[in-house]
């Protein structure tokens, strides 16, 4: 399947709480065993793996973390226009692309799955010079991201995903909501503008958030973005529309509003904090765009 061919496998070894140093290994005999070149790069900071997929004249990247380093990674592939397929080998603690995108949780069957996939062309959305491929988030789920610093490698292997859960129960009694400008160009090209006070808006390229469909009619391949924006006038409304996102109920309130995108534009005040699949970035204000068929994404058979 390999034989003769070139992979980059890019492995986080601080990934799910110091899961891929532990796979690191297993997944490289794998590799090996079906005739593939392997390189081997571990990261360490933010821009390793941005680094290494540029430098990469290898015939397939693989990414083995989570969401965090595979940002970093495909943005390493966009800034140097490569066409290289990418996959991500789902070692991290959120998963947020590998859930949406059924990419086995056990990292040996998700490369099996891979390497037996397809190519598909996957739109990303570009911010603050830079692109994702989950979301951008502006608001209460950043300044989590930022609180996420203080949890302990122990604590996230141990709690995996419902570590963001208990650090967004925790913080939401300090967070303060702004008032929020959002202009946006919808799918059929008119612009619309709301002005609210809000606790979160997501920009999302995927419908499954983190186990919640706050953008249930997302898809990463149809040429737009989808919005949602939760609304926010106390602390009662974290918890309340947390729950109906919970169940799905979000959708029929009056107040939220979720629709489908090509770019954004949004003003804060005061400023709040942004993040892009999991990793901190500048505050409000930001433009965002959608870049259509931009990402060759290796992913399992439908």
């Amino acid at each position: 399947m390999g034989e003769g061919k070139s992979v980059l496998l890019v492995v986080n070894p601080h990934a799910g709480g110091g899961k891929g140093q532990k796979w690191m290994s297993r997944l490289e005999n794998a590799l090996k065993q079906r005739g593939w070149k392997v390189q081997t790069v571990l990261t360490e900071r933010q821009g390793d793996a941005m680094h290494a997929v540029k430098e990469s004249k290898a015939d397939l990247i693989l990414v083995a973390g989570g969401d965090g380093v595979f940002h970093d990674a495909i943005n390493g592939l966009w800034q140097s226009s490569k066409s290289t397929p990418i996959g991500l080998i789902p070692i991290g603690t959120g998963n947020v692309f590998a859930a949406n995108m059924k990419i086995p949780d056990n990292p040996l069957d998700a490369l099996e799955k891979l390497l037996n996939g397809q190519v598909h062309w996957l739109d990303v959305g570009e911010a603050h010079s830079q692109i994702f491929h989950c979301s951008l988030g502006v608001g209460f789920d950043a300044y989590v991201v930022a609180q996420m610093e203080t949890v302990s490698k122990p604590q996230k292997r141990l709690l995996g995903k419902l570590v963001y859960f208990l650090q967004a129960l925790r913080h939401s009694l300090h967070y303060r909501w702004s008032s929020l400008k959002v202009e946006v160009e919808l799918a059929d090209g008119t612009k619309r503008v709301w002005e609210k006070d809000a606790w979160l808006v997501l920009i999302s390229n995927l419908p499954d958030y983190g186990g919640v469909k706050v953008t249930p009619d997302a898809k990463p391949d149809d040429g737009l973005l989808d919005l949602c924006i939760l609304p926010s006038h106390s602390k009662a409304d974290y918890f309340r529309f947390a729950m109906l996102g919970l169940l799905g109920w979000h959708m029929h309130h009056p107040d939220v509003v979720v629709t489908q995108i090509r770019s954004a534009h949004i003003v804060s005040d005061p400023p709040v904090p942004t993040q892009m699949d999991g990793e901190l970035t500048p505050p409000t204000p930001v433009t965002v765009k959608v870049v259509s068929n931009a990402l060759p994404v290796l992913l399992p058979l439908k």
